[in-house]
């Protein structure tokens, strides 16, 4: 499956395979952008309806 998300260095949009997508702690995702080929790092929300999920800002 593969997720969506907008690279917060480049503006572009990632389509990101689970295979690409590193976790070095719990509470993190870190993805290399295929545009401008920089390392970007999500806060994942680990509580609540959106569980599991990339933090959007809030």
């Amino acid at each position: 499956m593969a997720q969506v998300r907008t690279c917060p260095k480049c503006g572009l949009l990632m389509w990101i395979k689970d295979e690409d997508i590193e976790h070095p702690d719990e509470n993190t995702m870190r993805v290399t952008c295929p545009h401008c080929h920089e390392t970007v790092r999500f806060r994942l929300v680990t509580e609540g309806s959106n569980a599991a999920g990339p933090k959007m800002g809030h």
